[in-house]
């Protein structure tokens, strides 16, 4: 058999159809297709839930995922979204609220923003249940605030935030 059969036999095999058949599909895909390529909601492989924030700003944005973050640096690292659909909180969720430091040890900066406009009661409990802070507000977008903790005993407490029938909870450690 001569080298020009050898290759004609080769050129020959079943797979020469599928390869045929996939070069008209790439062909079609790209020069006779509208279709353009769209990044993925969220990169899990970049997510990061150790990543730092330099800024402790709380200027939340709503993800692709309609959940709130506290910032784009922390959706983008953190979280691994790629989409901001909008600045400021998530329609679906009402309201956000997030503070720092924490741990703290003498104040902790309190911010609380609403979609639209709302009511807030901002309550922070021990492990015990007992109610060592309360406040409540009424008619806000936006809230910030300092809150003592000087006077509290080294441990965990729980920072609620009532609005309507909405309700939210997060952990607060002093030390």
């Amino acid at each position: 058999m001569t080298f020009r059969n050898k290759c004609l036999k080769k050129t020959s095999s079943p797979l020469k159809g599928v390869r045929g058949l996939f070069l008209i599909t790439l062909n079609l895909f790209f020069f006779y297709s509208n279709a353009q390529w769209q990044q993925p909601c969220q990169d899990t492989l970049r997510k990061n839930t150790y990543f730092q924030c330099n800024e402790q700003l709380y200027a939340p944005v709503c993800g692709c995922t309609n959940k709130t973050y506290r910032n784009q640096c922390v959706s983008y690292n953190v979280f691994g979204v790629n989409i901001i659909k909008s600045n400021g909180v998530c329609q679906e969720q009402h309201f956000d609220f997030d503070f720092y430091p924490n741990p703290a040890t003498e104040t902790i900066n309190f911010a609380l923003e609403f979609f639209d406009q709302g009511n807030m009661t901002l309550q922070i409990f021990d492990t015990y249940g007992k109610l060592m802070f309360f406040s409540h507000k009424a008619s806000l977008h936006r809230f910030d605030d300092v809150i003592s903790v000087a006077g509290y005993r080294p441990g965990l407490y729980i920072v609620t935030v009532i609005s309507g029938s909405k309700y939210q909870a997060k952990k607060l450690i002093v030390r």
